[in-house]
């Protein structure tokens, strides 16, 4: 059997809140998963933005991993941007 990791990109809005990238990082770890980069934004006073390109195994990889993280109390959104044709 191969081990064979992918690279997905995730967006989540977060709550503007000390701790946020720790929880969320750790909720990753727990599942396996490597982040290889973080992007962040401040949207506002309340919010921020997160770009995050996490390595995973498979499909059902990443689904496992933005359900936990959507479990979060301080994500508000978390999706897959969708692809820009080439």
């Amino acid at each position: 059997e191969i081990d064979q990791e992918f690279k997905v990109e995730l967006g989540m809005d977060v709550a503007n809140q000390r701790g946020v990238l720790a929880t969320i990082a750790a909720t990753i770890s727990d599942e396996g998963a490597n982040i290889e980069e973080v992007e962040f934004s401040e949207r506002d006073d309340r919010h921020s933005h997160m770009r995050l390109v996490i390595a995973v195994r498979d499909r059902k990889h990443v689904a496992d991993v933005i359900r936990r993280v959507r479990a979060i109390k301080t994500v508000v959104k978390v999706a897959r941007p969708k692809q820009k044709p080439k």
